[in-house]
């Protein structure tokens, strides 16, 4: 049991219907509740409840004759809300989509969530194929490139590890954080924080693609320098410092 929900204002009942809902990924298009069950480790009982209450609220759809349920309208209205907030998408919707055409890579936007980073927006190169990776994917916040980026720029972090350290002198240096198949071995990548105000939680952009796609030397004179001078593009079209 984490500190949070040793606090007596944690409310036990909303976060299970929140882990229900965050049960569902990208590429699902209904869940049962025994899958849901399954997925969350909650009694099938307690699953039935919250997607029963789910439901009733438009959270969750349910399907028939399957009895199987999708994300409800509004669960969208939120989603659509939450994108709405992070005012410099619109313009990094041009940018990123270029960047991603011009090095044949994934392109994303990633935002810590718990102890994962999670990826928000992504943009496909509309010439080659790319990752598998999706809106919604996390990945592991000290074993990823994202993540590293997004602990090496986070000022509220009280301690700092030996990997934070070395990722922000990398990116006092050289402008962004480098990783050579750190959640998976076939994977490279690099990110590069992104923050909207002082003291704010730090985003991350990253570009990522299969080792066989992205060797050493197309990722360190290609894809890291163009990804980082297109966030700062980004930052001073949008006025930050």
């Amino acid at each position: 049991m984490s500190d949070a929900e040793r606090d007596r204002r944690f409310a036990s009942t909303l976060a299970k219907g929140l882990q229900v809902m965050q049960a569902f990924k990208p590429g699902d298009v209904s869940l049962g509740n025994r899958e849901l069950a399954r997925r969350t480790g909650m009694p099938p009982s307690t699953v039935a409840r919250m997607t029963f209450t789910l439901a009733s609220m438009g959270f969750l759809e349910q399907l028939h004759p399957s009895e199987a349920y999708r994300l409800g309208p509004s669960a969208m209205a939120l989603g659509y809300t939450a994108h709405a907030g992070l005012s410099f998408l619109p313009m990094a919707e041009i940018v990123m989509q270029q960047l991603a055409d011009d090095t044949g890579v994934l392109v994303a936007l990633s935002m810590r969530h718990g102890d994962a980073a999670m990826l928000t927006r992504c943009w496909r190169p509309r010439n080659a194929s790319s990752l598998w990776l999706s809106e919604g994917h996390r990945l592991p916040m000290e074993q990823s490139a994202p993540g590293r980026a997004i602990l090496a720029a986070d000022s509220t972090l009280v301690a700092e590890t030996e990997q934070a350290r070395a990722d922000r002198e990398h990116l006092e240096s050289r402008g962004y954080v480098i990783s050579y198949g750190g959640w998976n071995s076939g994977v490279n990548a690099c990110a590069v924080p992104f923050q909207t105000a002082l003291g704010t939680q730090p985003f991350a952009f990253l570009c990522g693609a299969n080792a066989s796609d992205l060797n050493t030397e197309k990722l360190e004179r290609v894809v890291a320098p163009r990804l980082r001078d297109t966030v700062q593009t980004l930052r001073h079209s949008l006025g930050y410092m």
